[in-house]
C-alpha cells in the first residue's frame, strides 16, 4: 500500500520556481477563486458596494482559471520542447500582470483587469513562441495546438469586450467576445491538456507509446486543429442566436474528441479515486455544454454545470497529477484517496445548489451562499492534500 502522503519529505531548497512555476500559480488560482466566490457572500451581507456578477466571472476564468493555466503550460511547455525554463525577469512580469489583474477585478475595475490580461497573455505566448520557433529540441504533444487555439480565442475575446467599453458593439459582438473568454479560452487548453495528460490517469504504458509515436504527429495536429476550428464555428454559431444545436454540436465534438484521444470511460482502465475524479469532471462538461442550450431563460446558472461541475473538477484533477508528479508522490495518484472523493461530493453539491438556485427564486440568495461556502470549503480540502505539496520537490531531482 502506497504511503499516506503527510509522510512525504520536504525539500524547500532543490525547488527551482523559475523551471516549475505551478508551485506559484496553482496556489495564486486558488486564492483568486475563493475571493471571487466570496463576493456573493459579501454582498448579501452588505459589505460590497458593489453588484459583482461580472467581477466574480472574471476572477474565476482570468484569475483561477487562468493561474493553473500559467502554472501548467509554464512548467511543461518548456520541457516537452526541450528549451530553457522561464527566466527570473519573464517571471517577475508574469506574477505582477495576473496580481494586477486580480486586484483589478476584486475592485470592480474591470477594463483594468482585462487589460492586464491581454498583456499578460500576449507576453506569455510570445514567450512561448520565441522558445518554440528559436531554441526547441523537439515539438510539442498535437494536442496543444487545441491548448493554443483556446487562449487565442480567449485572448480575442477580451479584447472585444474591451473594445465594447469604447464604441457601441453589436448583440452578435457582445455575446462572442463572451463566449470566446468565458468557454473557448478554458475548453481549448482542456481539450489540448487533456490529450496529452489524461491518458497517464488510465493507462500510463498507452500513453508513453502514444508520445513515441512520432509519425502521427502531423496527422493528430490536423485532427486537433480541425475539432478546433468546428468548436470555435459553434461559438460563431451561437453568437448568431443559435442557442440549440450549436452547443449541442460543440458536445459531440468534444466528447468524441475526448473518447477517441484518450478513452476516458475505456472499460479495464485504472481506477482510483483520481480517475473517479477525472471521469465525472468530464461527464458534467458534456452535459453542461449539452443543457445549456435547452434553459435559455436560466443560461448563466445551467452553464454552472460545466464551469463548476466540469472545469472546476478537470482543472483540480489535472493539478493533483502534476502536484503529486512533481513531488515524488506519484503513487497517490493510484487507488483510494478519500479527500479526493470527499472532495467530488463536496463540489459536486456546490455545483447543485448553484444550478437550483436559477430555478426558484425564493432560495436564491441562500444557494448562492451555500455554492460559496461549499466550493470554498472544496478547495480548502484539496488544498490540504494535494496542493501543500508544492513545497515538495522530486527525489529524482537529487
Amino acid at each position: 500500500m502506497p504511503p499516506r502522503c503527510r509522510f512525504a519529505k520536504i525539500r524547500k531548497n532543490q525547488i527551482s520556481i523559475c523551471a516549475e512555476p505551478f508551485r506559484l500559480f496553482f496556489p495564486i488560482g486558488i486564492v483568486a477563486s475563493v475571493i471571487g466566490v466570496s463576493l456573493w457572500p459579501l454582498l448579501y451581507a452588505g459589505w460590497l458596494g458593489f453588484y459583482p456578477a461580472e467581477a466574480h466571472a472574471r476572477l474565476m476564468i482570468e484569475g483561477f482559471v487562468g493561474a493553473f493555466a500559467i502554472g501548467f503550460l509554464g512548467t511543461a511547455f518548456p520541457k516537452m520542447i526541450g528549451s530553457p525554463s522561464l527566466g527570473r525577469v519573464e517571471l517577475t512580469i508574469i506574477l505582477a500582470a495576473i496580481v494586477g489583474c486580480l486586484v483589478s477585478h476584486a475592485g470592480n475595475f474591470t477594463a483594468a483587469g482585462d487589460s492586464f490580461f491581454v498583456f499578460l497573455w500576449l507576453f506569455i505566448l510570445a514567450v512561448l513562441a520565441i522558445r518554440l520557433c528559436f531554441f526547441r529540441e523537439s515539438l510539442p504533444p498535437p494536442g496543444f495546438v487545441l491548448a493554443g487555439m483556446g487562449v487565442t480565442a480567449g485572448l480575442v475575446g477580451a479584447i472585444i469586450l474591451l473594445i465594447g467599453r469604447v464604441i457601441q458593439l453589436s448583440e452578435f459582438q457582445r455575446a462572442l467576445g463572451g463566449l470566446l473568454l468565458n468557454e473557448a479560452f478554458i475548453l481549448g487548453p482542456i481539450l489540448g491538456i487533456g490529450s496529452f495528460l489524461f491518458p497517464r490517469f488510465f493507462n500510463p504504458l498507452e500513453a508513453g507509446e502514444r508520445r513515441a509515436d512520432g509519425r502521427r504527429w502531423g496527422q493528430r495536429a490536423r485532427l486537433a486543429a480541425i475539432v478546433g476550428l468546428l468548436v470555435l464555428a459553434s461559438y460563431l454559431s451561437q453568437a448568431s442566436g443559435d442557442l440549440l444545436w450549436s452547443p449541442v454540436l460543440r458536445a459531440v465534438l468534444v466528447g468524441g474528441y475526448l473518447l477517441s484521444q484518450v478513452g476516458v470511460f475505456r472499460r479495464g482502465a485504472i481506477s482510483g479515486s483520481l480517475s473517479l475524479l477525472l471521469r465525472a469532471a468530464v461527464f458534467c462538461l458534456l452535459l453542461g455544454i449539452l443543457i445549456s442550450g435547452l434553459f435559455p431563460m436560466a443560461l448563466p446558472d445551467v452553464k454552472h454545470v460545466f464551469f463548476i461541475g466540469g472545469y472546476g473538477l478537470l482543472i483540480l484533477a489535472i493539478a493533483s497529477r502534476v502536484v503529486w508528479g512533481h513531488s515524488g508522490n506519484i503513487e497517490f495518484a493510484e487507488g483510494t484517496r478519500r479527500p479526493i472523493t470527499i472532495i467530488l461530493v463536496v463540489i459536486g453539491f456546490a455545483m447543485a445548489t448553484r444550478v437550483v438556485a436559477g430555478f426558484i427564486p425564493t432560495i436564491r440568495v441562500t444557494h448562492h451562499i451555500y455554492a460559496a461556502l461549499l466550493w470554498i470549503t472544496g478547495v480548502g480540502i484539496w488544498s490540504w492534500a494535494v496542493l501543500r505539496y508544492v513545497r515538495v520537490a522530486d527525489p529524482e531531482d537529487d
